[in-house]
């Protein structure tokens, strides 16, 4: 009986100390279990009683979450809190804690994984859902590029990287670090929070290779790269080309990319490097095609000088004042002409146009004269007033062959077919040929083709040295392609018909045929002729100005010619004006025969027409 006492009490005694020594034994067990002090005393086997503690529950969408994915399960482990939750209806929320992170949940944006690490103690640090970040949009993410991870929230993102450590971003810099591709894009990771105080209200963050840049103005756009340094160079948004105004466009011709400032464009290219650009010159280079056009990539900073600025292209030189305006220089030879003569501060001055295409050539005006280059003769100056009027019809003149130059006789400018001379003190072009008291200057139509009877009857009157313009189709009122379809008066007054300066001993005037042929009224004839003689008149004030009728025969085909020479010589005696009749003459002189159409003769029409024109001459003039 011994033995079986003792073993009863040992084993009672055990029992007892075995329920003291387990605190809360007394309740019930996470199995459902009774505590062994409310079970019925038997005889069996002892049982093997463990300390249990209870799991914090898990319900609603933190839950299900937690429930219904394995990767959440398999990064939070066990819940060790139960959901702590805040507001009502859609202002809602709730989180709960795990061993490996948070579920956060709102009605905004449903439930997701907070991991534990630097994003989560960053999160945590400035708040939680509270604070300024408000709830996680995204669960996070981790195996970012260089070991980063990220989250999403209400109110930005929260990125880490062993490198720059735990950044917040949000806001519209948040989005244009989005646009440069975030973690991933050239910027890479935030370096630093972001920070204010800037000109205007701006602010600024900074990231691995860059900066993003907001103002209230411009909105936030990143900076970086070699725009980013000529940017700071410039002294950013406090200096001349203020804040970023776009984002960095890339893909540019040539590998060149460039950004819009409040002021001013920044360019880049490979071979070029970045360039500012701004006021007058960006306006004008953007005008023209910007670096797609014929001036390409800025070469260099825009440079002042004197009055007026310049800055260098590939493609040449865009210069800007306030008198002038801008304009270029583009590479070829007017543009080296150009250089050679010293640019915009040397001979020409600065440029007033851009370099133009005309009549299978090139020209281009500057403050004190003309470029014109020919194809065979290269660039040449030309005075504003030459240039003027050999613009209207450069086939007249051919190119310029020389530089203009002055004497005592004005500014000359040798053309291929015609040498002229601009007088300051007359304010007229004149042709440059010489002319003295034996000279007589013609100014007719076709009547003067071949050795005509009025040439031949000039030299016969003493006038040996002779000067003709002859333009076929041309009359007081008819006008001609030759001259840019003027009348014959136009062209004079317009000096589309040069004559020669200095002083003529005669000057002959033999028009009117073309007005009869097509049927000019009296008073237009009479109106425009007036005006040519006054022109003359100023021109030669002492020369003997004769005035020649029209050349016709006595039949009815010749009425009209007849009528006009009538009634441009009445209208000279009446001006007191030697002049000559030359109606019916061709039949007087027994020409009438020897025409090559109904009204231009043939040279022996003008030889039998010749002497008797001699002797009315003569007698006109007194000799």
């Amino acid at each position: 009986m011994r033995s079986a006492t003792s073993a009863l009490k040992r084993w009672f005694f055990g029992s007892v100390a075995a329920v003291m020594l387990v605190p809360g034994s007394l309740g019930t067990s996470p199995l459902g279990m009774a505590s062994p002090a409310q079970a019925t005393p038997h005889f069996a086997a002892p049982l093997a009683v463990q300390a249990q503690t209870s799991t914090p529950p898990l319900t609603g969408a933190i839950g299900n979450l937690y429930n219904t994915s394995a990767w959440a399960r398999s990064v939070l482990l066990q819940p060790t809190a139960a959901e702590e939750c805040t507001g009502s209806g859609s202002t809602s929320g709730c989180v709960q804690r795990f061993a490996g992170g948070d579920i956060a949940w709102s009605a905004r944006t449903g439930a997701r994984v907070v991991v534990n690490g630097p994003v989560r103690t960053s999160w945590r640090n400035a708040g939680g859902p509270a604070g300024f970040h408000g709830y996680p949009t995204t669960h996070t993410v981790t195996g970012l590029r260089n070991g980063g991870s990220k989250q999403s929230f209400e109110r930005g993102a929260i990125t880490y990287s062993p490198a720059t450590g735990a950044r917040g971003t949000s806001g519209s810099i948040h989005l244009a670090w989005g646009r440069a591709g975030f973690e991933g894009g050239f910027l890479g990771y935030p370096v630093t929070g972001e920070s204010t105080g800037l000109r205007d209200g701006g602010a600024w963050q900074a990231f691995e290779r860059g900066f993003v840049v907001w103002s209230p103005a411009t909105g936030a756009h990143p900076s970086m790269g070699a725009i980013r340094e000529r940017w700071r160079q410039s002294g950013m948004e406090e200096g001349e080309l203020g804040y970023p105004s776009t984002d960095e466009a890339t893909g540019l011709r040539s590998g060149g990319s460039s950004q819009q400032y409040q002021r001013g464009t920044i360019i880049w290219s490979p071979s070029t490097g970045a360039r500012a650009l701004t006021g007058a010159i960006r306006s004008y280079w953007s005008s023209t095609g910007a670096q797609n056009g014929a001036l390409g990539y800025p070469v260099s900073e825009e440079h002042r000088q004197n009055n007026f600025v310049y800055q260098l292209f590939q493609g040449g030189t865009v210069y800007w004042s306030a008198a002038t305006g801008a304009h270029s220089t583009t590479h070829g030879d007017v543009h080296n002409r150009y250089v050679s003569l010293g640019g915009a501060a040397g001979q020409l001055g600065l440029p007033l146009t851009d370099k133009l295409p005309r009549a299978g050539g090139l020209v281009q005006q500057f403050t004190n004269g003309w470029l014109v280059w020919g194809p065979s003769t290269g660039a040449r100056i030309v005075g504003h007033p030459t240039y003027k009027v050999w613009s209207v019809n450069p086939g007249e003149f051919g190119w310029p062959v020389k530089d203009t130059w002055s004497d005592s006789r004005g500014a000359h400018v040798a053309f291929q077919k015609l040498e002229t001379i601009w007088s300051d003190a007359t304010q007229e072009l004149y042709s440059a040929e010489a002319v003295d008291a034996s000279t007589v200057v013609f100014l007719g139509d076709s009547q003067l083709d071949m050795d005509s009877w009025g040439e031949q009857g000039a030299r016969a009157a003493g006038y040996p040295r002779q000067v003709v313009r002859s333009i076929g189709g041309i009359g007081y009122v008819s006008g001609s392609p030759a001259v840019g379809g003027s009348s014959a008066t136009d062209a004079v007054v317009l000096d589309r018909i040069l004559l020669p300066q200095g002083n003529p001993g005669l000057v002959v005037v033999t028009l009117g045929g073309n007005d009869a042929r097509i049927m000019a009224t009296d008073a237009a004839i009479l109106s425009q002729a007036n005006r040519l003689w006054d022109e003359l008149r100023r021109k030669y004030p002492r020369s003997t100005i004769l005035i020649n009728g029209v050349l016709s025969r006595y039949d009815a085909s010749h009425a009209q010619r007849r009528w006009v020479d009538g009634l441009v010589t009445r209208e000279a005696a009446v001006r007191g004006l030697p002049r000559i009749s030359m109606s019916g003459t061709a039949t007087i002189a027994g020409a009438a025969g020897n025409y090559l159409d109904d009204a231009h003769m043939n040279q022996t029409g003008h030889n039998k027409v010749a002497p008797l024109y001699a002797s009315a001459i003569k007698y006109v003039l007194g000799k």
